[in-house]
């Protein structure tokens, strides 16, 4: 287990240090940096490089930052940061929550009318782009509930920093709340990453609990079920603890390694809920006049992306190893 963590901690860092790389010097020589009589391209690079370990560079990650949103407040790149994660958090519990039930009415139900209406769902959902599923979730929300969003769920913003000026709750949810502190605080968190977390579970529920779906028919298709069966174990006994706990390893890398496809709707999704997440910061930091991108600013946004997928995908490799014995057998 300690090997294959480490293995996969080494190459993480050469794929984080290769794409962090290749993106500073892609931005730096548009820029017009690194070329003649000044210094090189690699060397500008190893300087940022060098500079996480407590120079320039860490800096940039709790400075405020302008972002074209108009909130009342600066965000930093380490609180837009810890927003994604929060949005990406609660929609995992989203999928994850809904992706078993669907699963498994559906495989307790096979060729029924919910089984066919479930996968149609997967369907229609995959095929919708975030940023389209998001704004028609926003004009819905604001069509039912009102402008400053349905029941206790606003309809855009970050606790603390309302948006103002952009979408369609434009100029109604100021004056801004105040974000409380302790408990309140993270109720309010919660109240406002609702409705952003179930837009972006809303493209992922469907194709998952799908997959989970087949997963389960494969498994109550073995031996051991059979088995389980024939002992006189009720059906959804059978289901949950025998058929749900074999599917589970197949079921959780799949989710993770999809984690990359869901940073991306997150990064949509933030946008036009106006989470003020990485999301906002990276399409604030490119001009509207297609003009040139500051590297020493779009490349941290970057690097913070890539930790997160890298993490994901360690968390995969843990997790197969742990929940699947074939994968322990070939380690």
């Amino acid at each position: 287990m300690a090997g294959l963590v480490v293995k996969r901690i080494g190459l993480a860092i050469v794929v984080l240090l290769a794409l962090t790389c290749g993106s500073f010097c892609f931005f730096a020589w548009l820029g017009g940096l690194g070329r003649s009589p000044g210094p090189s391209l690699l060397s500008l690079y190893w300087r940022w490089l060098g500079g996480l370990f407590g120079g320039s560079t860490l800096h940039v990650f709790s400075q405020p930052i302008f972002t074209r949103n108009f909130t009342q407040q600066g965000v930093t790149m380490l609180q837009a940061f810890g927003h994604t994660v929060v949005l990406l958090a609660y929609a995992l519990v989203f999928v994850v929550a809904l992706s078993i039930g669907l699963a498994l009415l559906a495989a307790s139900r096979r060729g029924s009318g919910l089984d066919v209406g479930a996968r149609a769902l997967a369907y229609v959902g995959w095929a919708i782009p975030g940023f389209l599923l998001a704004l028609l979730v926003q004009l819905l929300v604001n069509a039912i509930g009102g402008p400053r969003g349905f029941g206790p769920f606003p309809l855009a913003g970050w606790p603390g920093s309302c948006p103002a000026g952009i979408g369609v709750n434009s100029g109604h949810l100021t004056p801004c709340p105040a974000a409380g502190s302790g408990v309140r605080y993270v109720l309010n968190v919660l109240r406002y990453a609702t409705l952003p977390a179930l837009t972006l579970a809303a493209a992922f529920v469907g194709v998952h609990a799908r997959y989970l779906r087949s997963t389960l028919l494969e498994t109550l298709a073995r031996p051991f079920v059979t088995t389980a069966r024939a002992k006189g174990l009720p059906e959804r006994r059978v289901l949950v603890r025998h058929a749900m706990r074999a599917s589970l390893a197949t079921f959780v890398g799949a989710l993770l390694s999809d984690f990359g496809a869901m940073l991306g709707g997150a990064l949509a999704v933030d946008w036009v809920f106006q989470f003020n997440g990485l999301g906002t910061v990276f399409i604030s930091l490119f001009p509207i006049d297609f003009g040139t991108v500051n590297p020493y600013a779009v490349v941290p946004v970057l690097f913070l992306t890539t930790l997160l997928v890298l993490a994901a995908s360690i968390l995969a490799d843990i997790a197969a190893y742990r929940l699947d014995p074939r994968v322990r057998r070939l380690e």
